[in-house]
């Protein structure tokens, strides 16, 4: 399954389109959730999260 680019803001401050290398969901027990995506910063190769959209496919 092919994963769709997302514009995510990396950690030394630039708004770049990247694909999530892992996705998973955060959910407070009893509570809505948030989705969560592990990125990699293509410049320094350092890894961080980011909030991704609702409608974004977890698998």
């Amino acid at each position: 399954m092919s994963r769709k680019p997302v514009k995510v803001k990396t950690p030394s401050g630039k708004e770049v389109e990247l694909v999530p290398e892992k996705v998973w969901e955060l959910a407070p027990r009893g509570r809505k959730g948030v989705k969560i995506g592990l990125f990699k910063d293509p410049e320094t190769g350092r890894y961080f999260r980011s909030k991704l959209p609702d409608d974004y496919p977890v698998s």
